[in-house]
């Protein structure tokens, strides 16, 4: 896989020489190759299942001791805060205090690289990542089901990038099944410059017709070629997210036009992707959508993970 594709501890020479007063670690982006919704939970959650994927574009999470809690953010940092108790990456560090029986002293350093606010699960890996990396500062010997079990309480999709592979996620994300690819995928994300309300996406789905019940074929299209998945996932919460914002509808057929292909919308929006078999039509693809698009959304060329 990818070093980019998963949760993998990177670093200087001093880490490399086992040097553990700071830990580095890169937290990926995510896809959702389709996604199933179930009717809402008396406890207000929806079942979901769902194709999660990572991509190479990745945030860069680094942890050391500290006289007290902290968060930097460098790079694309908007609408984050930096109040440890707020932030999802200082709640994580909070749960594994409590997990170690000490305070979470620590200073995060986030590189933000993953635009926020577009479904790419940019916040949850940031706190997933600050679990392993302080996990490994503080020498702990705690079990990735463990600290993904601990991951739920944070957020849904947390858990997943506990163990950062391809896999189909069930239940509210956390009932994870590998999906092995062993051929490459890449895309295009094309990232809007707001988001959509995930809240407001699921009222409206809640307030829809509910959807064709339809199972999705995920283990059969693990490793199909990139039109074969694009002709077999589908997003119930499409209609939703277009509905609460009819601008993202606009923007998905003009993408489509352009390329003359298949786009799909990750979670509940507002980023959109097209799928690739070779790097080469990603980049044809990069180039068609500069020029249609202008400024009017971020192209972000990706390979995806299957691993």
């Amino acid at each position: 896989m990818d070093q980019a594709h998963q949760h993998t501890l990177v670093g200087d020479e001093d880490l490399q020489a086992g040097n553990s007063d700071r830990q580095r670690v890169l937290c990926p982006a995510k896809v959702n190759l389709g996604l199933r919704v179930f009717p809402r939970r008396e406890d207000g959650y929806h079942d979901i299942d769902s194709w999660f994927a990572p991509l190479s574009l990745a945030d860069v999470l680094t942890v050391n001791e500290a006289p007290q809690p902290e968060i930097i953010l460098n790079g694309m940092t908007a609408d984050i805060t930096t109040e440890f108790e707020k932030n999802l990456a200082g709640r994580a560090a909070l749960a594994m205090g409590v997990m170690a029986g000490k305070p979470a002293n620590v200073r995060i350093e986030i590189d933000k690289l993953i635009p926020t606010g577009g479904g790419l699960g940019g916040g949850s890996s940031d706190a997933a990542g600050a679990m392993l990396a302080i996990s490994r500062l503080w020498h702990l010997d705690i079990s990735l089901d463990v600290m993904a079990a601990e991951a739920l309480q944070l957020g849904s999709d947390v858990p997943f990038f506990i163990r950062g592979q391809s896999a189909r996620c069930r239940g509210r994300g956390e009932r994870m099944t590998p999906l092995h690819r062993t051929t490459p995928l890449f895309g295009v994300l094309i990232v809007p410059p707001k988001g959509i309300s995930t809240a407001e996406v699921y009222r409206i789905f809640d307030d829809l017709p509910a959807p064709a019940n339809r199972a999705p074929a995920y283990d059969k299209i693990a490793n199909a070629p990139a039109c074969l998945i694009d002709d077999a996932i589908f997003n119930d919460l499409q209609p939703a997210a277009f509905t609460a914002a009819p601008w993202l509808k606009e923007l998905h057929h003009t993408v489509e036009r352009a390329l003359c292909q298949r786009v799909h919308m990750s979670g509940s929006g507002s980023t959109l992707f097209t799928l690739h078999d070779r790097a080469d039509q990603t980049e044809a693809a990069d180039e068609i959508l500069q020029k249609a698009l202008g400024h009017s959304a971020r192209i972000l060329p990706v390979r995806v993970s299957g691993a």
